[in-house]
């Protein structure tokens, strides 16, 4: 009876210490991506900080015929507001409609006045599209790095002072002190360039211009087979006048070669009619 219960005691205490290997505590993780995570947030800026790169775009349909005035007259109020105007199109296409568009860029406290100036009759609002990119991160990280190449350029600056500097190490310094000068330069344009993104408001305006209508219907399909009618007359007269150019130096030899084959042509004829009178005569 001694031998099954130590068996059992021995089963028991087997299970006790695989149910405490299966329990027993995961290692924990390493503490590096969360010191990273605390300082990525100790340097984040508050909101009031942020830098963040707006971006508004409008669609809006018109009359066809006031596509050219209404984008002008927006690009006035753009200009006596303070805006930088990026870019401005107008097209012309052949089915008789107008297209245009402007970019521009104008202050956060003017944009709403903007906005109101884009979407007044006979414009007529299609879409509008808010996008915003928060540009805090690189702007921190360009200002950093300019700060640490303002810095060497400091301490080269100072090496170039110290007397006694061979002529091979000032020689080094300078050309140094070139690259870094020119890395200056280009941080600075980023910074700048970035300060002016989030600076600003970015609005891009898409002028669709109607074809005119004679009143429910729409007569631009007429007007298309016309042009494409006239087009292809046009480009028949001149494949005409392509083929009139090719044979025209052609032309004196066509005809004495026609001149020679009529004169051929009527001494035969003349032979034989001599030689049928003769014949006859001898009859």
């Amino acid at each position: 009876m001694r031998h099954p219960a130590r068996l059992s005691a021995i089963l028991v205490l087997s299970l006790v210490a695989l149910t405490a290997c299966k329990r027993q505590p995961q290692p924990m993780p390493l503490v590096a991506p969360a010191a990273m995570r605390s300082m990525a947030l100790a340097e984040a800026p508050d909101a009031a900080n942020r830098r963040i790169a707006f971006s508004e775009s409008f669609v809006v349909e018109l009359p066809g015929s006031a596509v050219e005035a209404t984008q002008q007259k927006t690009l006035e109020s753009c200009l006596a507001a303070g805006c930088s105007v990026l870019n401005t199109r107008l097209d012309r296409l052949r089915d008789g409609s107008v297209e245009g568009s402007i970019s521009v860029r104008i202050a956060p406290d003017r944009y709403q006045a903007l906005a109101e100036a884009i979407t007044a009759p006979p414009a007529r609002l299609v879409s509008h599209v808010e996008t915003a990119e928060d540009k805090t991160i690189p702007l921190l990280d360009i200002e950093k790095r300019l700060g640490a190449q303002i810095a060497l350029r400091d301490r080269l600056a100072e090496l170039l002072k110290q007397a006694g500097t061979s002529v091979g190490d000032l020689v080094a310094v300078e050309r140094q002190l070139a690259d870094v000068q020119g890395g200056i330069e280009s941080e600075t344009a980023q910074r700048d360039y970035l300060r002016t993104i989030t600076d600003t408001v970015k609005v891009d305006v898409s002028y669709n211009g109607l074809v005119q209508q004679a009143g429910p219907v729409d007569l631009s399909p007429m007007r298309v087979a016309f042009d494409r009618f006239a087009q292809t007359v046009i480009e028949s007269f001149g494949d005409l006048i392509g083929w009139v150019a090719y044979a025209l130096p052609w032309l004196p030899l066509a005809a004495l070669g026609g001149w020679g084959a009529f004169w051929v042509i009527r001494r035969l004829g003349r032979a034989f009619v001599d030689s049928a009178a003769a014949s006859h005569k001898i009859d």
